[in-house]
């Protein structure tokens, strides 16, 4: 008995923390489509009567549309505006109660709505006094601490505004055909991007250039946008999936042989080659009817070639006079 008091008497205290996090700490939705988003904090102090969170984010692909205060608790003065100072767009909460005295556990700050602008990622990021001004960065405040401030740490989170989905559908002989992938899917993996297809091929290709060998891919595996695969069809069949448009690219190529994707759209073969321009001795591409290589040789007179265009869903190889890095967008 003696021993087990000595022990609860000189256990260690538990450390104070004051958490800024946000609930969901990541959120999504689709252009022109709005979420909420929490922002809490969870303190260990009974004392609390004042917070403010300044949270950064890109203009650009997010928008903070509205804030609206919490229940819990109810402070006494509460506002919100939006700020762009410093290079940095940020929302700025601020809750106060002179008289109040708040915590411990999960505090409300705000409740923000998040529109979604334009397809991408943003970081929701608490602004510390480096980035924003020491008047606007996210603290938390008790009179009689010094200063009047208390220690914080932070969580940051992030609102990923989703590309618009479609689906693509090409028609695959009995024999091999030589693809890529236009779109990109949430779930990359063979077994997902051909489903459509599963039970009508027995081989799927892609091509090494560091080591100018075939590798065979299985169901578990990733594939990718940007590369060409050769895929063996047992019958004819119409592959079909679903995904957000690819239309940007940025590939590294190797001297010799590159089997290449192509992106969401068709474009004249000198103008989508232009990044290389004068780099590579001749694109090819499987016409899968007759199943041969058509070639286009950028220096041949007009007439001479088979082909003019890169077209969405087809696969390239590139012959490269030394390493270089193809970039190309829709």
């Amino acid at each position: 008995m003696v021993l087990a008091v000595l022990a609860v008497l000189t256990a260690p205290a538990a450390a104070d923390y004051n958490i800024f996090h946000l609930v969901p700490e990541d959120s999504s939705c689709d252009p022109g489509e709005d979420v909420t988003v929490w922002v809490k904090v969870n303190t260990s102090y009974n004392d609390i009567n004042g917070v403010q969170a300044s949270i950064i984010f890109d203009p650009s692909i997010v928008n903070v549309t509205n804030v609206v205060e919490g229940a819990n608790p109810d402070w006494y003065m509460w506002d919100w505006h939006i700020f762009n100072l410093h290079g940095y767009t940020y929302v700025k909460i601020t809750s106060s109660d002179p008289m109040g005295a708040f915590g411990p556990g999960e505090l409300d700050i705000g409740k923000m709505t998040l529109r979604c602008e334009a397809p991408g990622i943003s970081s929701l990021h608490f602004a510390n006094a480096s980035e924003v001004t020491e008047e606007d960065m996210t603290m938390i405040v008790n009179p009689t601490h010094t200063n009047g401030i208390w220690p914080i740490t932070t969580e940051d989170g992030t609102f990923t505004c989703l590309a618009p989905q479609e689906t693509f559908s090409k028609d695959l002989v009995k024999g091999w055909n030589l693809i890529s992938l236009p779109l990109t899917a949430d779930n990359m993996t063979v077994a997902n991007i051909m489903s459509s297809v599963s039970d009508l091929y027995d081989a799927l290709y892609r091509y090494d250039a560091s080591t100018h060998s075939w590798v065979p891919l299985s169901s578990s595996d990733t594939m990718e946008n940007g590369v060409g695969y050769f895929i063996h069809m047992t019958s004819a069949g119409t592959w079909t999936y679903t995904g957000s448009a690819y239309t940007d690219m940025n590939i590294s190529l190797q001297q010799g042989l590159n089997m290449i994707g192509w992106l969401n759209c068709s474009k004249d073969i000198s103008d989508a080659l232009s990044s290389i321009e004068g780099d590579y001795w001749y694109v090819a591409r499987w016409n899968a009817t007759t199943q041969k290589f058509e070639v286009y040789n950028p220096v041949a007179p007009n007439g001479f070639n088979d082909f003019d265009t890169m077209e969405r869903g087809k696969g390239y190889f590139i012959s490269m006079k030394s390493a270089e890095t193809l970039t190309a967008s829709c």
